[in-house]
């Protein structure tokens, strides 16, 4: 769901390497605004077709190819030699408010309206950006999401308490790895183990809390749910290089999170505190809480994910948009399938508010694919292969993977367009 922690701006900025293309010229702005698309979570399908509009706009042919890790493009213009320019980029983030200002510098340069050399220069004010909310109410906004899966997971009063303080020591944690390099490579590793102890340790002062629903939704943030729909959505668009390493990507973080609750689980042995977390039965909480907590959980999401105050209405609404359509059509489909009816109402939405209002679709989507990516199912599977339960493990992992190629088929129906300016993007892709 949360990516690991990221480069400073100055080490992202191309500006940094000798010798780039200068940044006011079309070249320049093009390699720009290229890896502040890959930066700030766009998928490659949506990459390569934006980069290509802008270029032929701008009088260059184009060929791009985006993975995780780098963007290759050469680009061609008449009695010129073709140029290529190999990126090195880290996996994106996800920012909803730098990729709302970001596609619409993209748009504004191909409709004219903005020059490449102004371009530019919106692009690294927008790189150079401080964070929307301070880091209090980012370590606070860790311990709501992780307090609202709880209850969605079926999680009593206990397990919410041990969720949130799993999330928050979670929180904790990326903070300071964001200033560790080391600790950052192995956030996943760390993350897990320290979850697992807190959920354990929270156990011990609340007799009576399932400990497995607090662990895995105080890791909410960083199991890689997301990312593994986008893996599934870029190999069905036939991105089968970029969608290969996503795929292979998400499925590291799953391991070293395993890793992490392995290792866990001994030291709480050792430290003889499972005997105070076993057999325990889940105290229910009333029916309403499950929307209050899509409410709060939703509102976390608003800060994590960077979204603007005025726009966080549409965060909350795609939250509330995918559980509705789940609970409800839970009641009559198998998970597959209430997955694809969830990922076509999330999408379908986002498609009516991006035409009508301008607002990234992305807006709706991330918040709404937090509920519905098969991310702690895919987490249950590995788990269940750790513990040497392999048809379990290997029964659960295939009903992840027609979630997720639920989830894929459901976007791809809904017609998800990402960029607020999408169709005008299109429209301009086909002119030329």
């Amino acid at each position: 769901m949360a990516q690991l922690p990221q480069a400073s701006a100055e080490e992202r900025s191309l500006d940094a390497v000798p010798n780039a293309p200068d940044r006011h010229k079309p070249v320049g702005f093009i390699l720009r605004l290229a890896k502040a698309l890959h930066t700030y979570g766009v998928p490659a399908y949506e990459l390569e077709t934006t980069l290509s509009a802008c270029a032929r706009k701008l009088g260059y042919g184009l060929q791009c190819l985006s993975l995780p890790t780098s963007i290759t493009m050469s680009l061609m213009r008449k009695k010129e030699h073709v140029q290529t320019f190999v990126i090195r980029v880290a996996p994106g983030e996800v920012h909803l408010d730098k990729l709302r200002r970001v596609s619409d510098v993209a748009h504004q340069v191909m409709t004219g309206e903005m020059t490449t050399a102004a371009g530019a220069d919106e692009l690294h004010n927008i790189n150079q950006a401080r964070p929307s909310y301070s880091m209090w109410l980012v370590l606070l906004a860790f311990g709501l999401v992780s307090a609202s899966v709880g209850r969605l997971f079926g999680g009593g009063l206990n397990e919410v308490i041990g969720a949130m303080s799993a999330g928050l020591a979670l929180g904790i944690l990326t903070i300071i790895s964001a200033r560790i390099p080391l600790l950052a490579h192995l956030l996943p590793a760390t993350a897990a183990l320290l979850s697992t102890l807190v959920a354990y340790v929270t156990a011990l002062w609340l007799p009576g809390t399932e400990v497995y629903i607090a662990i895995v939704s105080g890791l909410i943030i960083l199991l890689p749910g997301l990312t593994l729909t986008i893996a599934m959505a870029e190999l069905a668009t036939q991105n089968l290089m970029s969608g290969t390493a996503r795929l292979f990507g998400a499925g590291t973080v799953f391991i070293l999170m395993a890793f992490g609750i392995v290792i866990g689980n001994h030291l709480a042995e050792v430290l003889s505190l499972q005997d105070v977390a076993m057999n325990h039965r889940v105290t229910p909480l009333p029916a309403w809480t499950e929307w209050l907590s899509v409410l709060m959980g939703s509102i976390a999401l608003v800060i994590l994910f960077q979204a603007r105050l005025k726009e966080a209405i549409w965060v909350i609404a795609g939250g509330f948009i995918a559980f509705t359509a789940t609970k409800y059509a839970g009641l009559f489909f198998n998970n597959a399938m209430t997955a694809f009816i969830g990922a076509i109402a999330v999408g379908s939405c986002a498609n009516l508010v991006s035409r009508f209002s301008g607002v990234p679709g992305a807006t709706l989507v991330v918040p709404g694919f937090i509920i519905l990516v098969p991310g702690s199912v895919g987490f249950k599977s590995l788990m269940a292969l750790v513990e040497h339960d392999v048809v379990r493990g290997l029964d659960t992992a295939f009903n992840m993977t027609l979630v997720g190629i639920s989830l894929v088929a459901g976007l791809l129906i809904s017609s998800l367009v990402t960029l607020p300016k999408a169709s005008a993007v299109q429209e301009l892709d086909t002119e030329l």
